[in-house]
């Protein structure tokens, strides 16, 4: 004998059992499900649904081993996945064809999921489709419970397989004075994984993880990458760097300044020196704004006389007392452990910038959440919490 499901929550089913007796044909008793077998009538899919039966004595199933429980986890992420879907087109069509799957079916997948949340999540006109509003909260809490669901799955995955590819660092040319060897290391001890690390400049580290050479790279912003993602994990102090006391200047070639000692010559006679503006362009024009807002209305030159290849020969050549530069305050430290110079903040608080790393798109997202977190952890502890890490367009 078969009785409609009306009224026993499973509309889209039939349920075929021995009829008790005295039992209506159009109900189901709750004593009677014990051993029911559920058949899918509604879908197209040649996919068989069974119902796990909770009243089986030992909690054993119904089902075999190669079909899938009604109300499975996975299938609820399944339709969550369709209401986004949906909820982005408004159109069930276009929905079904970005979903591969066909229309009825999709109408069907979010009609059972509005009935397991118990509300209506959309509204559906003869001419257009909205989301009411449980669906627009739904709208703002799926993609990120999603999310979650494949960071868990590709974290799961990974300690399955045991260790694979490293996990690829780039550093930026002054991540050893900006805590960067500090920060990987956190992320490795967190995450127990290999890490090979290299260098460079913020350039040539955003073309690194654009190229896929590399999995995260340490940068200086601002920079130009609307195809990465990028998210702020410290910041320095910027300083001026001076010659050392009492240091005879070289000054320029034919500047009439040889011989003098930093503290003889004004101000006025140094020039600025800097590192070439193609390693990183948006640093390098900040600080400069930073430094014509600090020279300017002291009179002072705010232009670059000339350029040196990196940090080290701009230290070195301040030291001669060949002019002045502007650096962050932990490089500025680092080079003063070796070379004669002499740091000067710019204020109280001086101007900061800020230390940050890239990655792709498609790079897993828990990874990135988990390394950008080591990242924070020691580029910001006790401080700025709520906006380290922060995702920056």
């Amino acid at each position: 004998m078969t009785w409609r499901g009306s009224q026993t929550g499973w509309p889209a089913f039939y349920l075929t059992a021995r009829r008790p007796r005295g039992c209506p044909a159009d109900e189901v008793p709750a004593e009677a499900l014990t051993g029911l077998r559920l058949r899918l009538l509604h879908s197209r899919s040649t996919r068989k649904v069974n119902f796990r039966n909770g009243n089986n004595p030992g909690g054993r199933s119904h089902v075999r081993g190669d079909q899938e429980p009604l109300l499975s986890l996975s299938g609820l992420l399944r339709r969550l996945e369709y209401f986004v879907v949906v909820a982005d087109e408004l159109h069930l069509g276009r929905a079904a064809q970005r979903c591969g799957v066909s229309q009825p079916t999709l109408s069907h997948q979010l009609k059972v999921l509005e009935k397991e949340l118990g509300a209506q999540l959309l509204s559906r006109g003869s001419r257009r489709m909205s989301l009411t509003p449980p669906g627009r909260a739904l709208q703002e809490e799926a993609p990120q419970l999603l999310q979650r669901t494949y960071s868990i799955k590709a974290r799961i995955k990974e300690a399955a397989a045991g260790p694979g590819r490293p996990v690829r660092v780039a550093f930026s040319r002054s991540g050893h004075a900006l805590r960067q060897r500090e920060m990987v290391a956190e992320f490795r001890a967190r995450d127990a994984v290999p890490v090979s690390v290299e260098s460079g400049w913020s350039e040539r580290n955003i073309e690194q993880v654009r190229a896929g050479r590399v999995d995260f790279a340490f940068v200086r912003p601002p920079i130009e990458a609307d195809d990465l993602r990028m998210a702020v994990v410290g910041e320095v102090e910027l300083v001026e760097l001076l010659p050392g006391e009492g240091l005879p200047g070289d000054g320029l070639p034919g500047d009439g300044a040889s011989g003098r000692t930093a503290e003889d010559r004004s101000a006025g006679d140094l020039p600025l020196i800097m590192w070439p503006r193609t390693h990183a362009p948006g640093l390098h024009d900040k600080i400069l704004t930073i430094v014509r807002q600090e020279r300017s209305p002291r009179g002072l030159s705010p232009y670059v006389a000339w350029e040196e290849p990196d940090y080290i020969n701009v230290a070195a050549a301040v030291a001669s007392g060949a002019g002045v530069s502007y650096m962050d305050r932990d490089i500025a430290e680092w080079m003063s452990l070796s070379l004669d110079v002499r740091l000067r903040p710019l204020g109280v608080p001086g101007p900061r910038t800020d230390v940050a790393v890239v990655w792709r798109e498609d790079q897993d997202p828990g990874l990135a959440a988990r390394f950008v977190a080591a990242c924070c952890e020691v580029g910001q502890p006790g401080g700025m919490e709520a906006e380290c890490g922060c995702l920056v367009p």
